[in-house]
């Protein structure tokens, strides 16, 4: 909350501190008479200055803006210098932010407000601006796409989902098409573009020319005897991997094998990635293929432009009101504390753990972006986003998840764990070479695994004694968990490597 409150008066403060080095505001620009200081228009007073009584509230009326090509459209500046100056993407109305993007206006003429404290402005009376929308049954909805200003007399949709069917442009309710596709020029009614499905980056339209173009996220898949087979297949490659900008992909919950995969675009052979290294590196135009060495359910990213991908297992954890260390508090870097262990990216399991009478739901990376949730106790099936589990009754649980299908149960963890962490120690912890872990009751350690963040297993020992020493200087620092099996029953301890 302090952070927060500080947070808000800094932000207050700096506002007003802009605020009052404001003693004038005017409207310049390609659109408006030029940029300052360019010919024909070399300053040093800004021409269209606008007006204030109260050093906030702006106002410069029946001024006519032009056309205009691109990089052009109008700003906000203070004081006839660049130093505090707004923009922002939006026309007729919108809020400026300090060195936004030129704001690209429609010719006409205007009556415009600005504030500037809050940024917020508003070009009023002029053309009005048109209704542009694509429709047809290649939108997939009654209603259509709307499209928004994107420059002089050009409207554009951005990263949308079509499916294949008919497409046309509605510009004030009068309909428009053409048989051309992806790109062309508007002819009449009675014409249909025959759209192919896909995730498209851009549909862009200039009102005045009736040029169009549909742009294609290029499709970008993983394929090898890894990951289900190398090509050919019966259609598309079937791994494909998602996108919203045609730079980063992503796929969630990819069963890997031991072997080789490559990343390819457009179910073809002529531009594919790769490179040896596993789980992460950067792929090359015609690389290696990745050697993928361990078996699991991982989280692929891809980068098509420099060519970074990572294959991981995420961290899940157990976070809510019945655990013993509460919601998440939103710190940067707070690391979940009841951590499930995975060996394959699939099954999770935390054992033991004491659990009060209230809610908490799963959460991946020690971040609110993936979670899982259902109102069912003490098994369910959980949802992304899903409701928090309700834990009626406080109690030692052992906890499972599915995170593939979702199923989770909550058991009884004293029925089947017979010691625990008080039945051994281990010392030091952290520690910068080795743990010692030593049995306190007459049982024998059988087995010591630790497992890394990742769920993978680093290391397993089986000592068949009552003390262990686990050396440890072969691995990397950071948090570990060990699950140690005794003649009585197993336990997991955190660990943590200096």
């Amino acid at each position: 909350m302090k952070t927060k409150l500080f947070l808000f008066f800094t932000v207050l403060l700096m506002s007003f501190g802009m605020n009052a080095q404001v003693t004038s505001v005017a409207l310049v620009g390609e659109a408006a008479g030029g940029w300052p200081g360019s010919p024909g228009n070399p300053g040093p007073i800004d021409v269209l200055q606008m007006t204030s009584t109260d050093g906030e509230n702006w106002t410069l009326n029946a001024v006519t803006l032009t056309t205009f090509a691109s990089g052009g459209g109008v700003k906000f500046r203070a004081n006839n210098d660049w130093a505090i100056n707004w923009g922002a993407v939006d026309f007729p109305s919108g809020t400026g932010t300090q060195n936004g993007a030129n704001i690209l206006c429609i010719a006409g003429t205007y009556d415009v407000t600005f504030n500037s404290t809050t940024g917020v402005y508003n070009f009023s009376g002029g053309t009005p601006l048109p209704t542009v929308k694509l429709v047809g049954v290649c939108t997939g909805t009654v209603e259509g796409i709307t499209m928004t200003v994107a420059g002089a007399d050009t409207f554009s949709a951005s990263n949308v989902t079509l499916v294949d069917g008919a497409g046309q442009f509605s510009i004030d309710g009068n309909l428009f098409g053409e048989t051309t596709f992806p790109t062309g020029t508007l002819t009449g009614a009675t014409d249909n573009i025959p759209v192919a499905a896909g995730f498209y980056s851009s549909v862009t339209l200039n009102i005045a020319t009736g040029e169009y173009s549909f742009v294609l996220i290029p499709p970008v898949s993983i394929v090898g005897d890894g990951v289900g087979g190398w090509p050919p297949f019966a259609g598309a490659d079937p791994n494909q991997l998602a996108s919203s900008d045609a730079i980063n992909y992503s796929l969630d919950k990819l069963a890997c094998t031991v072997g080789s995969a490559k990343f390819r675009q457009d179910n073809d052979w002529t531009i594919n990635w790769g490179n040896a290294a596993f789980p992460t590196g950067t792929a090359t135009q015609g690389g290696d293929n990745i050697a993928i060495g361990t078996a699991g359910t991982y989280d692929v990213r891809f980068n098509r432009v420099t060519g970074d991908y990572s294959f991981s297992i995420p961290t899940i954890a157990l976070v809510g009101s019945a655990t013993p260390t509460g919601w998440p508090t939103g710190t940067p870097g707070e690391i979940d504390a009841s951590a499930l262990t995975t060996t394959d990216g699939v099954t999770y399991t935390l054992t033991g753990i004491t659990l009060s009478a209230g809610e908490c739901k799963f959460r991946a990376n020690n971040a609110w972006d993936v979670n899982w949730g259902a109102a069912d106790f003490p098994s369910g099936t959980a949802t992304q986003g899903g409701a928090n589990i309700v834990v009626g009754t406080g109690g030692v649980y052992n906890v499972t998840l599915d995170r593939v299908s979702g199923a989770y149960t909550f058991t009884d963890g004293l029925s089947t764990t017979a010691f625990n962490t008080s039945a051994f120690r281990v010392f030091p912890n952290p520690t910068n070479n080795a743990w010692n872990f030593v049995s306190t009751s007459a049982k024998n350690i059988t087995s010591i695994q630790i497992v890394d963040m990742l769920g993978k297993t680093v290391m397993t020992i089986n000592p068949a004694a009552t003390s262990a020493n686990v050396d440890a200087t072969s691995i990397n620092s950071g948090l570990y968990f060990a699950k140690v099996t005794t003649d009585a029953g197993t336990e997991t301890v955190k660990l943590m490597k200096n």
